[in-house]
């Protein structure tokens, strides 16, 4: 995969995350615990999203690279990265960007 390949992954990871949290996580009830990185629906979205990456590696490792036998490095990386990115979108801790006076 070259770089651009790469940068498309990680916007298609990113939107996933933001679309779970805007559409998903905001439209439920405050739960009594904050949304954080450390909370359980964040953590179970987490290992959902890196399992269909695992998939999706598997996928691009078999019939977009033309690897023949499993690529586990490969497969294990490029999953664990696209979940990084995902949790970035996923992760509801509001930036602040105060600008001082």
């Amino acid at each position: 995969m070259n770089f651009f390949s790469y940068v498309v992954l990680g916007g298609f990871s990113y939107a996933a995350g933001w679309a779970i949290r805007t559409y998903v996580l905001n439209k439920k009830p405050e739960p009594e615990q904050p949304y954080n990185l450390k909370h359980p629906a964040i953590l179970a979205y987490l290992g959902g999203f890196f399992i269909v990456m695992l998939i999706v590696s598997w996928l691009i490792g078999r019939y977009v690279l033309g690897h023949t036998a499993i690529d586990f490095p490969f497969i294990i990386i490029n999953s664990l990265v696209a979940t990084f990115v995902y949790s970035f979108g996923l992760n509801p801790e509001k930036a602040r960007y105060d600008v001082p006076d």
